[in-house]
């Protein structure tokens, strides 16, 4: 897996896209930091690849939350009460 400076996406761009097709992804760094995950898609199955895409999202957020319920000791009730004083505007 290849890292790119987001600089060098803005300025190179055909010569990271030539990399993407020799790479299969590519991730787009800032200061360093990844930032963006650059993969190939296909015309005739993109539905179904950012189905794909945003259910592993999901699935990671949900991971994160059980794991940040499980650290911080919050109840079934806590989040009961949490829920109710975000939908009274509190």
């Amino acid at each position: 897996m290849k890292f790119v400076p987001s600089r060098d996406l803005r300025l190179k761009t055909a010569e990271v896209f030539e990399d993407l097709k020799k790479e299969g992804e590519i991730i787009v760094t800032s200061n360093g930091i990844p930032v963006s995950l650059v993969m190939p898609i296909d015309e005739r199955n993109l539905e179904h690849t950012l189905f794909l895409i945003r259910s592993i999202k999901t699935k990671g957020a949900i991971r994160n939350m059980r794991e940040t319920l499980i650290e911080n000791e919050l109840t079934n009730e806590d989040i009961v009460e949490e829920i109710n004083a975000v939908r009274e505007g509190k």
